[in-house]
């Protein structure tokens, strides 16, 4: 709901945009798996993003939202698969059924461990958590984050490794913890 005091609140169509580009590369990955070229991903993911927008009023902001996009992203490969000529080169329907939901449990495992990542960052010591944020950085190397630091690059990557460890670990304990309760 849009709170009419709060002029920054987001309207349900700017959420649907950023749930939409949030989804964008997991969709994508999703689809290639089933039709296996990218011209043809590209497409599918062109006319299931349109679906989305077209079906966002049905969209229950209560449910999972990549569960939602992923049926209709199945769909679109459904009906791209019936598009193709006879005679193609594509996966059987249970084969496909089964990729799907292999992909869609894949997916809400991705969810889980992304959002216990970014607890465990939040918990790590501020100087930890700038080394390895700025380590994922595009085009930044161990080589020049050393040379930054005053630090030999075997230095910095074993301070890189243990935070990994311990990011690893956390996450492990995060997920667990969930299981349990």
């Amino acid at each position: 709901m849009t709170d009419a005091a709060d002029p920054v609140a987001a309207t349900p169509d700017e959420e649907m945009v950023g749930l939409i580009a949030q989804a964008q590369r997991r969709l994508y990955a999703f689809i290639l798996t089933l039709v296996r070229r990218t011209a043809d991903a590209d497409d599918v993911l062109q006319e299931t993003n349109a679906v989305l927008w077209r079906k966002r009023a049905t969209f229950r902001r209560e449910s999972d939202f990549f569960a939602w996009a992923f049926e209709i992203a199945r769909l679109q490969v459904l009906a791209w698969r019936g598009r193709q000529a006879r005679g193609a080169d594509l996966f059987e329907p249970a084969l496909l059924a089964e990729i799907a939901a292999t992909a869609m449990a894949e997916s809400v495992e991705y969810s889980r461990r992304e959002t216990a990542l970014a607890g465990c960052l939040q918990r790590l010591p501020e100087s930890q958590r700038t080394l390895i944020l700025h380590r994922y950085q595009p085009r930044v190397a161990v080589q020049s984050m050393a040379a930054e630091m005053g630090k030999s690059a075997k230095a910095v990557s074993e301070s890189l490794r243990r935070i990994r460890d311990m990011l690893r670990e956390c996450i492990e304990r995060t997920l667990a913890a969930e299981s349990s309760g």
